[in-house]
């Protein structure tokens, strides 16, 4: 079971491609699982309503394994609840909160059912068989390291930031964010420390809101306040808040004069990229999200000792340098993503040493 609650409209796109893509990989696993399997064919559940007929075909295609599509609700309990009633093998969940979906999870775990997390994470994560997912706080290391290397190529080693937070509570968010602050910060302290000048944040509390529209009406006027100080540098963690300050830079016309990272992509991000509105996009992939959790879920099942704790999927820098490289296309292109050879991980059986 995928359950992926989308936080508002202006959020879906990002969370529908997110699930897609995550649901494409499920599906591209199950094709390839041929009849291998054990002697009672192992049923994973997941929601993705999106892609339930990519979900379907693939099931047809591998008679060993079979995922049950269960569609978006904000029930995300209800949803575990109903997969415990069908007594399926297993659950493949990417919580809608971390902490909300821990005892829906423990009611599962309590009946056999083994949980594999993805995406974003579980706020008790000893019940659960794995995490899988990308590596958030890494990725907000990328976007200000990237961030601080362009501008000091530009001439500014001691740029004048802005931080535009996504909004409280998002687990995901939160360690980008605190990914590019800790590398902010420790870049100011080497500075102190060698008597340079400094990086200078202009602003690191100010929040989006949960929309491309909330995240437009707050980078507005926060931009138009601080213009006069310089901007020369602004990181955005999310598909909706990178969108909404790409917006209120051409509505101010202050795109291209300053160096915008962001996080996630989506059409129109990707457009802004090959624009030059846009420096950088932190990608993730969710497609070898949605590959490994089924694998890695379908190996629990069969014996295997699923290891590392928590695997990530990888976080890439994409620039318009390499947006069209396939590796990078395969990202976020379904048409790739069918073509796309999993390295899938090897375990050893739980009596094996």
């Amino acid at each position: 079971m995928i359950d992926r609650q989308p936080r508002s409209s202006g959020d879906l796109t990002r969370r529908r491609f997110l699930q897609g893509s995550a649901m494409a990989g499920v599906a591209a696993f199950l094709a390839a699982c041929g009849t291998k399997g054990t002697s009672a064919p192992p049923s994973v559940a997941a929601s993705a309503a999106t892609e339930s007929a990519a979900v379907a075909s693939a099931s047809a295609a591998a008679p060993s394994a079979s995922v049950t599509p269960s569609a978006l609700t904000n029930a995300g309990g209800v949803l575990i609840d109903r997969n415990i009633a069908n007594e399926v093998s297993g659950i493949v969940l990417a919580p809608q909160h971390s902490k909300t979906m821990v005892a829906p999870v423990e009611r599962a775990v309590n009946q056999g059912m083994p949980v594999l997390i993805i995406d974003s994470g579980l706020e008790n994560q000893d019940i659960i068989v794995q995490y899988v997912s990308t590596n958030n706080y890494h990725g907000g290391e990328l976007a200000a390291q990237h961030l601080l290397k362009i501008l000091a190529e530009q001439g500014k080693p001691a740029p004048s930031l802005i931080l535009f937070r996504y909004q409280v509570g998002s687990e995901s968010t939160d360690q980008r964010e605190k990914g590019f602050e800790d590398v902010v910060d420790r870049t100011i302290e080497e500075q102190k420390k060698a008597g340079k000048p400094t990086v200078t944040w202009l602003s690191r509390d100010k929040f989006a809101g949960a929309t491309k529209d909330s995240a437009r009406r707050e980078a507005e006027p926060l931009l138009n306040n601080l213009r006069d100080k310089g901007i020369d540098g602004m990181f955005a963690p999310n598909e909706s808040s990178a969108s909404g300050t790409v917006d209120a830079l051409r509505s101010l016309d202050l795109n291209k004069k300053l160096r915008l990272v962001g996080f996630d992509s989506s059409a129109p991000l990707l457009q802004a990229l090959r624009d030059g509105d846009i420096d950088a996009l932190i990608l993730q992939d969710p497609y070898r999200m949605g590959y490994l959790g089924v694998w890695n879920l379908v190996h629990h099942l069969e014996g295997y000792k699923i290891e590392p704790k928590v695997m990530s999927t990888g976080e890439y820098v994409i620039t318009k340098d390499n947006l069209d490289d396939q590796s990078t296309r395969e990202l976020f292109d379904p048409k790739l993503q069918e073509q796309r050879k999993i390295e899938p991980p090897v375990f050893r059986k739980k009596t094996e040493k």
